[in-house]
């Protein structure tokens, strides 16, 4: 009989994210849970982890300029410091061992963005960053993915066959990438890349930069775009 995958959880006490290592457990995983952002592990004996799942923080659903600040340091400790902490722990007992895979969730109004949603859309972008400079650093070894969603019930059940398909043998190929879970949809999102290049030999001003934005304009991607179908 194969060995279950071993995941860490980068666990929440209360909410909808709390049911994540029971979804995990029930599809199949051996789980250990761990306060979110530590960087202490308090593992079973010779336990070197397959994967690592991180859980976002709760996010205020207010304008920007509504955000209270004390709310959104909290907020950023969890998303950044938190994530960093222990992913680096984990990675080091991943380097050590036969690699593994680092899933950090995010919650699905913060990728792609929507309006009014707060610190979630800055701080998963952040996150994505964060799991991208992972999965170019330790691509040899240690995979890194977000992956987006809503904490409903179903939804987390489809993130919790996404997360050990990544962490298992069949998901060594995929890093660096972000995608979204429902119960019947997965969705694979762009990355930061060059769209156009403009050249200009006798460099930028203001005016020509005004004349090269215009020809830019049918191709500048739209805030308002519906997801893909």
């Amino acid at each position: 009989m194969p060995q279950k995958l071993r995941i860490v959880v980068s666990a929440v006490p209360t909410g909808l994210w709390s049911l994540l290592a029971e979804r995990l457990e029930e599809a199949g995983a051996e789980v250990v849970t761990v306060p979110s952002g530590t960087a202490v592990l308090d593992l079973p004996d010779n336990w070197i982890p397959d994967g690592l799942v991180t859980t976002p923080a709760l996010h205020q659903a207010v304008r920007f300029d509504q955000i209270d600040l004390d709310r959104w340091d909290e907020a950023a400790d969890i998303e950044l410091n938190g994530r960093f902490r222990i992913g680096q722990a984990v990675a080091r007992l991943m380097l050590a061992g036969n690699g593994g895979s680092i899933v950090n969730l995010v919650h699905a109004d913060g990728l792609p963005g929507a309006v009014e949603t707060g610190s979630a859309a800055t701080l998963s972008y952040a996150t994505a960053g964060l799991s991208r400079g992972i999965a170019l650093d330790l691509k040899d070894r240690v995979r890194s993915n977000i992956i987006a969603l809503n904490p409903e019930p179903a939804a987390l059940a489809a993130m919790a066959e996404l997360v050990l398909f990544l962490c298992g043998p069949e998901g060594r190929a995929i890093s660096g990438q972000l995608a979204a879970i429902t119960p019947d949809r997965l969705q694979l999102f762009a990355q930061s890349r060059p769209l156009r290049v403009a050249h200009s030999d006798t460099g930028w001003d203001e005016a020509s930069l005004s004349r090269q934005a215009s020809r830019w304009a049918p191709f500048l991607p739209r805030l308002d775009m519906e997801s893909a179908q």
